[in-house]
């Protein structure tokens, strides 16, 4: 081998190791991105909204939901299928604070951030957690687990779909046509009584 080879191969295997060693790296700075609801959806059978004092809740009966409070309103299916969607499945990508004295400025304290409570069909509770949207990041959330102590940023904006407004998981209802249309009363016409 000619020493040009030599030297050739030489900086192409140091060139291949500082691959290896700023992939290894670059490793360390990914972001992973874990579940904010550690359960089966399938186990929610009642989630409680609250937001300062006011609260909705959603009932889920057979393989629908329901709003007791607001039983004449149909409900939006695709309202609760993001729901389930982006916050019941939704992750979070990193811990912002493991320090309680730090709730406030995340939004994250008992008595602020909007509240979900998930129960199951026997009415235990499965999860609490207070979302809040403090800060000027609109693209992500902060939540915590009540319980815990950690703080976590939501991977995407969930905020606006924790609403305590009845309107905002359901419609009311569209009036029903006659299946005849010939049955339908004629208007009175009040120029002639006819």
């Amino acid at each position: 081998m000619n020493k040009s080879l030599q030297y050739l191969l030489v900086v192409f295997v140091v060139l291949l190791l500082l691959f290896f060693i700023n992939q290894n790296q670059q490793n360390k700075y990914k972001i992973s991105s874990e579940k904010i609801f550690q359960l089966n959806e399938d186990e929610i059978h009642r989630i409680l909204f609250e937001e300062s004092g006011d609260s909705l809740v959603l009932v889920k009966s057979d393989t629908s939901w329901i709003m007791p409070q607001a039983d004449s309103l149909d409900m939006k299916d695709r309202q609760i299928n993001q729901f389930f969607e982006k916050i019941i499945n939704g992750s979070y990508d990193m811990v912002m604070s493991k320090n309680p004295s730090k709730w406030s400025k995340f939004g994250v304290t008992d008595s602020s951030g909007k509240k979900v409570t998930l129960f199951s069909k026997e009415n235990e509770m499965l999860s609490s957690v207070i979302f809040s949207n403090k800060g000027q990041d609109y693209s992500h959330n902060f939540y915590r687990t009540i319980g815990t102590n950690e703080v976590y940023r939501t991977t995407e904006n969930v905020f606006y779909m924790i609403n305590i407004r009845p309107t905002y998981w359901g419609s009311k209802p569209s009036p029903k046509e006659p299946d005849n249309p010939d049955l339908v009363p004629s208007s009175l016409n009040l120029d002639t009584n006819e």
